[in-house]
């Protein structure tokens, strides 16, 4: 997953805890501790700060990992 423009300058746990609801705190943070959840291929700290390009690796199980979607409303 690459960061975009409008989510450049927040910190990973607050990217992750919005992209992927379903994704606990406490399983985020013990991934970020063990390596599970890396930017730009190295390992990333709860409050790093991510940039415009950056890209975010995680290895963790599929049913953690669903993309929360926008819907538009008319």
């Amino acid at each position: 997953m690459i960061i975009g423009k409008n989510d450049a300058n927040q910190r990973v746990d607050k990217f992750l805890q919005k992209t992927f609801p379903n994704l606990s705190k406490s399983m985020m943070y013990k991934a970020i501790r063990n390596k599970k959840i890396k930017v730009n291929r190295k390992r990333c700290s709860f409050d790093q700060i991510l940039q415009e390009g950056d890209s975010i690796l995680l290895f963790l199980p599929e049913e953690f990992l669903e993309i929360k979607t926008v819907t538009e409303k008319n």
